[in-house]
């Protein structure tokens, strides 16, 4: 007999999660210039800190971030 898998929300934009320590923190992405540019430079220094990439890819990649951030928030 096949176990039933629970799909319920899963995954780190679900709205509400509970921590051991306190009650429910709001984890859900904003839509704003900010927290843009520090998920993707927080994933960019994750794959240099892991030898995924090297420091000549890691600058390439921090500029195309600020290039694409800049051109989806129409600031210069």
């Amino acid at each position: 007999m096949a176990k039933q898998i629970n799909l319920g929300n899963r995954g780190n934009n679900s709205i509400d999660k509970t921590s051991k320590g306190g009650g429910k923190i709001n984890t859900q992405n904003t839509n704003d210039k900010i927290s843009t540019v520090l998920w993707m430079e927080h994933f960019a220094n994750a794959l240099v800190s892991q030898n995924a990439i090297d420091e000549k890819t890691y600058k390439k990649l921090i500029a195309k971030i600020n290039t694409e951030v800049n051109r989806r928030y129409n600031t210069h």
